[in-house]
């Protein structure tokens, strides 16, 4: 087994290397107000929609859950990108290096289509990668374009997994997360399923998914932290 202090040596290096690599910026989310401000809204969301479904009880109507998380639950389980900034959870900096070394890669694949510009049907490129994040629940061309964006991340989270510990999340779990995280369209989630299909076609050939931060990542790993491969065991 691979001590948590190599994990965090290794962690922490990785996190250098793709900052330098990508421009991203690694900082604490529950030390950002920007966060913490999105956290209260979410708990804001959640008691308008208690309210809500306690008022629709009266009439026999039942309203499907929203799908999003506490407050506190956002600030400490989820990490989180807007621009260049990486937001992660204090107590995976400081007890987690394996989730670090699985979701940072991810992340920074964010950084680097945000840097790049988006590319969604008649969107025009100078439109920001959020703000089709948001409306990606209102149009198929934005649902599609997170849907493949997440697909490309999510492929590199899978191959640094199983370049960790030999396995990845399967195609359909990520895909059933995005739907419940992003209340994703058909459009959206069809587009994520294809674009991991060939990526772990690519995976499972020998491969690296296509995607510049994993490539990156996979071998900054293996010049790196070769001893590593295929030794760690999730918690």
């Amino acid at each position: 087994m691979i001590a948590v202090e190599r994990l965090t040596e290794v962690a922490d290096a990785l996190e250098a290397a793709l900052c330098k690599e990508f421009g991203a910026e690694v900082i604490t989310k529950e030390d950002s107000a920007l966060h913490r401000t999105i956290a209260d809204a979410f708990d804001v969301a959640d008691m308008a929609h208690a309210k809500a479904a306690e008022l629709a009880s009266f009439i026999s109507l039942d309203l499907p859950a929203l799908g999003l998380p506490s407050g506190a639950s956002y600030l400490s389980n989820f990490g989180t990108t807007i621009g260049k900034d990486v937001a992660l959870p204090l107590s995976w900096r400081t007890t987690d290096p394996v989730r670090r070394l699985i979701v940072e890669p991810h992340e920074v694949v964010h950084v680097d289509q945000h840097r790049r510009g988006v590319d969604a049907g008649w969107w025009p490129r100078k439109v920001s990668h959020s703000v089709l994040y948001l409306c990606s629940v209102a149009t198929d061309d934005a649902a599609e374009y997170l849907g493949k964006v997440e697909g490309d991340a999510y492929a590199v989270s899978a191959d640094v997994e199983r370049w960790l510990t030999g396995k990845r999340r399967a195609i359909g779990s990520v895909v059933d997360s995005l739907r419940r995280q992003y209340a994703l369209r058909p459009a959206g989630a069809a587009a994520a399923a294809a674009v991991l299909t060939s990526h772990y076609a690519t995976q499972d050939d020998g491969g690296v998914s296509n995607v510049t931060v994993g490539r990156f990542t996979i071998g900054w790993l293996d010049a790196h932290a070769a001893d590593l491969r295929g030794n760690v065991v999730l918690p």
